[in-house]
């Protein structure tokens, strides 16, 4: 019976991590990417509520984690009750998912501004080509 045990609490583990990339991935990708641009824009058309949901990549991840949890049913702690069981799931998820999102968007910040100097750098080679 233990042996079940720990495999039980491993392979809930491993799906737990990977909901925990796939969030962070989905997330990022619809709060953030201009790909997505479209859907926002319908989005906060639609509500203040619903279009804040799709501009925080921290609060979509709550809500595919949850989805992500419900569909794989993913148990890490066997209590006896079900719904405590999926939801401390899913906070472990959702502060795996969180980790996972603040790299991503750093590693998009550092893109960004890397982006933005050598454009500022071009302009001044330009300016410079020209006086």
């Amino acid at each position: 019976m233990r042996h079940f045990m720990i495999s039980s609490f491993l392979y809930a583990l491993i799906i737990c991590m990977i909901l925990a990339v796939a969030s962070a991935s989905i997330s990022m990708t619809l709060t953030q990417t201009e790909l997505f641009a479209p859907l926002r824009n319908w989005a906060k058309s639609t509500g203040h509520m619903i279009g804040h949901l799709f501009q925080c990549f921290y609060c979509m991840s709550h809500w595919v984690v949850i989805l992500g949890i419900l569909i794989y049913q993913s148990i890490l702690i066997h209590s006896g009750y079900i719904w405590v069981d999926l939801i401390i799931s899913v906070f472990f998820t959702i502060t795996l998912t969180t980790f996972i999102c603040g790299i991503m968007f750093k590693v998009f910040l550092t893109g960004m501004n890397k982006a933005v100097k050598e454009q500022e750098l071009k302009k001044h080679h330009v300016n410079d080509t020209m006086k």
